[in-house]
C-alpha cells in the first residue's frame, strides 16, 4: 500500500466515526433541532477553538454567538449550536475528521435560492450562499485550512457567478479581510458595469479611475490612430482595359498591305 492509499484509509477511518453517529461519542451537538455526534479528542486536536472549548481554564463564550457561556455539563451533556446551521456544521465536521471536504452542493439537487431543477451549483446563489456559509464558520471556529480552502472555491465561483453574488462576496470579504478574494471581486464590479455612485459605495477610488481611464482609452484610440480612408475601386470597364493584354501586330492583318504598298511606291 502506498503512502496516498495509506492516508486515504485513515482519513475515511476517521470519518466513519463521525457518519456512525454514537459510536464512542463523547459529546453531542444539537444544531437546528437536530444531534450530532462527535468525540473530543479529535475536535480538540483539530481546532484551536474546540481545544479552548474543553480543555482551556478559560473557554470561549460558546457555540451561541449571543454570549451566553455553555459547557458540556449543559443540557445532560447536549451542547447547543446556534452560530451556523446544520448542513455547515456537518460540513465542517468531516473536514476535521477527514482533512477533505466538497463545499459544491450536489447537482440537481433541490436548494433554497435556486429555481433551476437541472442546475449544477458550480456557481448559482445557493453554491455562493453555502460557501459564505462554511466560511464564516471556518473563522469562527478557527479552521484555517477550511478557510483558505473555500476562499479558493469562491474565487472560481465568482468568475461565472452574477453581479449580485460577486458583490455579496466582495462584502464578506471585505468584512474578513480577505484581501486576495476582495481584489478578485472589486475588478469584476468594477468590470460590471454598474453606475459610479453603486461602485462608489463599495470600492476604493483608484480602482474606479482606473476602469474610468481604462475605458476613456478604449474610446478614444480610434479618434488618435484613425484608419485610412477607403481607396475607390476601380470601374469595371477600366479595369477590363487594363487587364487585358495586347497582341503583337500580325503581318497578316489587314494594315500590313497597305503600309507595305506605301513603302514599295
Amino acid at each position: 500500500m502506498s503512502l496516498e492509499d495509506s492516508l486515504r484509509s485513515l482519513s475515511l477511518d476517521y470519518l466513519n466515526l463521525l457518519i456512525n453517529g454514537q459510536a464512542f461519542s463523547d459529546v453531542v451537538f444539537s444544531v437546528e433541532g437536530r444531534l450530532v455526534h462527535a468525540h473530543r479528542c479529535i475536535l480538540a486536536a483539530r481546532s484551536l477553538f474546540f481545544r479552548k472549548f474543553f480543555c482551556g481554564p478559560d473557554p470561549p463564550s460558546g457555540l451561541d454567538p449571543s454570549g451566553n457561556r455553555v459547557n458540556s455539563s449543559t443540557r445532560s451533556g447536549v451542547i447547543p449550536v446556534n452560530s451556523v446551521g446544520y448542513e455547515v456544521f456537518l460540513l465542517m465536521l468531516q473536514f476535521l475528521y477527514s482533512g477533505q471536504v466538497s463545499i459544491v452542493p450536489q447537482k440537481h439537487e433541490p436548494r433554497p435560492n435556486c429555481g433551476d431543477r437541472g442546475c449544477w451549483h458550480t456557481h448559482c446563489t445557493s453554491a455562493v450562499d453555502l460557501a459564505l456559509d462554511t466560511l464564516s464558520a471556518a473563522r469562527y471556529f478557527g479552521v484555517e485550512q477550511l478557510a483558505l480552502l473555500t476562499q479558493k472555491q469562491l474565487a472560481s465561483m465568482v468568475e461565472k457567478a452574477s453581479i449580485e453574488d460577486v458583490m455579496k462576496v466582495l462584502l464578506a470579504s471585505r468584512k474578513q479581510d480577505m484581501h486576495q478574494l476582495w481584489t478578485t471581486c472589486s475588478h469584476l464590479v468594477a468590470k460590471s458595469g454598474l453606475p459610479p455612485e453603486v461602485l462608489a459605495k463599495h470600492l476604493p477610488i483608484d480602482i474606479i479611475e482606473n476602469r474610468r481611464a481604462s475605458n476613456e482609452i478604449i474610446l478614444i484610440t480610434p479618434l488618435l490612430n484613425p484608419s485610412p480612408p477607403p481607396q475607390p475601386s476601380p470601374s469595371p470597364r477600366s479595369s477590363h482595359r487594363c487587364s487585358r493584354p495586347r497582341r503583337p501586330k500580325d503581318p497578316s492583318d489587314e494594315t500590313c498591305p497597305r503600309l507595305l504598298g506605301r513603302g514599295a511606291s
